[in-house]
């Protein structure tokens, strides 16, 4: 199947602007699980990501934090209450997590967000799985 768009010879009415070109559809957004050893709010989190500090919002009331990156955010927010089921209790226990946080970001900004994950990462530990049923695979930050 071609796929190729043929170009057509339009001529544009004289004193009339161009239309302005569509901007490329977005990448989808990225989301996975930050697992903690440690309970830590996003108060804790915020001054280990190397960013400046007018690119963090935090909401307290709700556990998240807001990053702004290049292209879009980087956004976490407090999951531990989806882990409620004894399949993810005893995943939790199993692996030492005490804080769980959800993740997301656009895929253009991943240098960035890996960044952040590794300044995390070496304040507080952990690693990182998939939001899948399963939560697999999981990565360390620096293989993420």
């Amino acid at each position: 199947m071609n796929t190729k768009k043929k170009s057509k010879n339009i001529k544009k009415p004289a004193g009339k602007m161009a239309p302005k070109a569509q901007a490329q559809p977005q990448e989808e957004i990225e989301e996975y699980l930050y697992m903690l050893p440690v309970d830590v709010t996003v108060q804790d989190l915020k001054p280990v990501i190397q960013a400046d500090e007018e690119k963090k919002d935090l909401w307290r009331e709700l556990d998240l934090m807001e990053v702004k990156l290049s292209h879009d955010s980087l956004i976490f927010e407090n999951f531990m209450d989806c882990f409620d089921s004894a399949s993810d209790q005893a995943f939790l226990r199993e692996n030492g997590v005490k804080k769980v946080y959800a993740f997301s970001y656009d895929p253009l900004d991943k240098p960035a967000v890996v960044q952040a994950l590794k300044d995390i990462h070496a304040a507080f530990g952990g690693f990182i799985a998939s939001d899948t049923e399963d939560l697999k695979p999981l990565y360390q930050p620096e293989d993420f």
